[in-house]
């Protein structure tokens, strides 16, 4: 059974929205992507330009995607536009499942080099050279060295 707003929508009209929202589930998929693979390739300084692309297409996609539904329920939409749909709307979970767990990742390798660092820092001293006892006094100036777990 049809909504009575799908109804009133022709269905060139529907289809053209079901086009925009799967063109723009298809770029902001290629942007997460593109994300994705420059965090795996520990490039991040490279995703800033990115965040402007994914907020506006993610506000597009809501907007639209809101539209659709306000003019259809979906069971009223050609199969073929629903298979459309369905596997853009797949992949774009998917993106954004992977996106979301590298973003994490880089998180936590964040937060464990800037914890050794400062553990190291704390830790560091120097002995003091003379004919008393060696002590430790504080080191004037840093040096250290950190390793970063890439097997996460």
């Amino acid at each position: 059974m049809s909504s009575p707003l799908s109804q009133s929508t022709p269905p060139a009209a529907l289809a053209a929205l079901t086009a925009e929202l799967v063109d723009i589930a298809e770029r902001l998929t290629q942007v997460l992507d593109k994300e994705t693979a420059l965090i795996r390739a520990m490039r991040v300084k490279e995703i800033g330009p990115l965040q402007a692309d994914k907020t506006d297409l993610t506000a597009l996609y809501q907007q639209k995607f809101k539209a659709l539904t306000t003019v259809s329920d979906g069971r009223s939409l050609p199969a073929s536009l629903k298979e459309r749909l369905a596997s853009s709307g797949q992949r774009l979970a998917t993106a954004v499942a992977d996106n979301a767990l590298m973003l994490r990742v880089g998180k936590v390798a964040t937060e464990r080099l800037i914890s050794s660092i400062v553990e190291a820092v704390k830790k560091q001293t120097k002995t003091g050279l003379s004919y008393a006892p060696q002590r430790n006094v504080p080191r004037n100036g840093f040096m250290t060295a950190a390793a970063i777990d890439r097997r996460l």
